[in-house]
């Protein structure tokens, strides 16, 4: 289903029913609205692990502007804030006054801003594999932040640097996904990769127009203690990506963040410990209530 909002078409599909039909009187369900990463994929690679929370929420996949099945409008208007405010118009086009917006790595970026800018919409912030700054954080208390040379080959090393350094190309980004892509999951879980990454399409200039413009700049660490919002962090001991301290900064930074850092898992945690991760994001429903369309 697409919707035209704010100067494009945004796509999104819904997963689950509205109502808990096995109810008497059939009680609302909470709304998730699920963004992914990248930037520059779209959802699919989502559902492989939130797939099974259809069952206790009505979970909202979105691709965000410029990107999947979604319009391509100017890539000036690509930001994170104008992605966040685009989410808020979604919700209002589809009569949802109220959401738990699920944000994976720069995902997570989108929802924050959701949360600063549309604090009436968020019932609840599920930030996974996230980050508060792209620049580098400070090492914490915590074990040392994963690193994907301690891992990969010196042909993949060389793979990602060429990503890394902003040599973002079709071949390029095809190589990264196919060689790298299986060391965003822990190395038990490295077989999940062409099941989980490759279910998304990928667009090469909104992965060019991220590293270029938006990644540079993003940094909402000031920003965190605004955010009103409960909040659930969830994050893998293996996440080179954005590492373990990365999560810890962000519940440091919002009051009353809930942590869960998941000793089995990489950058996808929803696919690598699915009981583990549908557990943590069930219990965090419950107790922060349903959302209110």
């Amino acid at each position: 289903m697409r919707a035209k909002l704010n100067g494009t078409e945004i796509y999104f599909d819904v997963d689950g029913t509205g109502l808990r039909t096995t109810e008497r009187p059939f009680t609302e369900k909470p709304v998730i609205v699920a963004l992914h990463g990248g930037l520059g994929f779209d959802h699919g690679y989502l559902r492989h692990g939130l797939g099974p929370l259809r069952d206790h929420a009505q979970v909202i996949f979105v691709d965000l502007r410029g990107q999947g099945r979604s319009g391509r409008p100017d890539l000036a208007s690509c930001t994170l804030e104008q992605m966040a405010d685009d989410v808020a118009a979604l919700c209002d086009s589809l009569g949802i006054d109220s959401a738990f917006i699920f944000g994976h790595s720069a995902g997570g970026f989108v929802a924050l801003h959701a949360a600063l800018r549309h604090p009436s919409l968020v019932a609840g912030l599920i930030l996974c594999g996230s980050s508060p700054a792209m620049r580098s954080l400070p090492d914490d208390e915590g074990d040392p932040a994963p690193k994907l040379d301690a891992r990969a080959t010196p042909d993949e090393l060389a793979i990602a640097a060429r990503i890394f350094s902003g040599d973002i190309t079709l071949e390029n980004v095809t190589a990264f996904i196919d060689r790298i892509g299986p060391y965003h999951f822990a190395p038990m879980h490295m077989h999940l990769s062409d099941q989980v990454l490759k279910a998304s399409s990928f667009t090469i200039e909104m992965m060019q127009h991220f590293m270029s413009t938006i990644a540079p700049s993003y940094d909402l660490r000031a920003s965190l203690a605004q955010i009103k919002a409960p909040t659930l962090v969830m994050v893998g001991r293996y996440d080179w990506v954005c590492p373990p301290r990365a999560s810890r900064a962000i519940a440091r930074g919002i009051p009353g963040a809930q942590l869960v850092e998941f000793d089995d898992a990489g950058h996808c945690v929803f696919s690598e410990q699915p009981a583990q991760f549908l557990e943590a994001v069930t219990h965090f429903l419950a107790a922060h209530g349903s959302a209110h369309r």
